[in-house]
């Protein structure tokens, strides 16, 4: 029996060049994520952060339980209990940016926690915050046009492992979907962690605290 997993993805523009996608795939369980190809471009100029040496990165991975890990990248993260692994499952029908890994682990066709790594071509931990997030900004704006709608076009900043974390609440009219969108930089890596529901809003709230509590991953300088 074939299932369907529809997603969608908030890839970074500016750093990258980027789209929505819409997402979909066989339910089948996969170990690794499929390696996507693309191009982009960048605009950034690295701006001397004054906490850019406390983010000193990580070298190796530790991840424990259940872990997704696609052979040759630089994070890891644990499979929140109740959800299924479709990272091969996953595939995407438009995108552009260096998007190098993609994991996905899901409860149903619509509400699912999608990992994505973009390899960026400057190394971001010497960028002010405040650089990064008007780079997100203009991200909004393109994809307000789309029809998208986002609770604030000012990010919650956190961290992740480590990492300097920005957050956005999106939501999707036509296909009725709502999504928190984290965005996490660490060297030449940026991870894209898109948490979408339509019918399992605490499930998937629970399962995306999972995730970002369990990421790990490497610097690449």
């Amino acid at each position: 029996m074939r299932r369907r997993f529809a997603a969608v993805l908030l890839a970074l523009s500016g750093l990258l060049a980027g789209c929505a996608s819409t997402v979909e795939g066989a339910g089948s369980v996969a170990a690794d994520a499929r390696k996507p190809g693309g191009g982009g471009a960048t605009t950034l100029t690295p701006t001397p952060s004054a906490s850019s040496s406390a983010r000193p990165g990580r070298t190796t991975l530790k991840c424990s339980g259940p872990v997704i890990s696609p052979t040759g990248s630089p994070y890891c993260f644990t499979t929140p209990a109740g959800f299924e692994d479709v990272s091969s499952s996953v595939t995407v029908d438009a995108s552009i940016g260096r998007e190098k890994y993609r994991s996905a682990v899901a409860l149903g066709n619509r509400d699912l926690i999608i990992v994505t790594v973009y390899e960026l071509p400057v190394d971001t931990d010497p960028i002010a915050a405040g650089t990064l997030e008007g780079e997100l900004k203009s991200v909004l704006g393109q994809l307000a046009q789309q029809g998208f709608a986002f609770e604030s076009t000012t990010a919650e900043r956190g961290t992740v492992d480590g990492a300097r974390s920005f957050r956005y609440h999106a939501s999707q009219e036509k296909e009725k979907l709502e999504s928190d969108v984290y965005f996490l930089f660490r060297g030449k890596n940026e991870i894209q962690v898109n948490c979408q529901w339509k019918d399992k809003q605490a499930e998937i709230g629970k399962g995306c605290q999972a995730v970002l509590g369990s990421l790990q991953f490497k610097s690449v300088k």
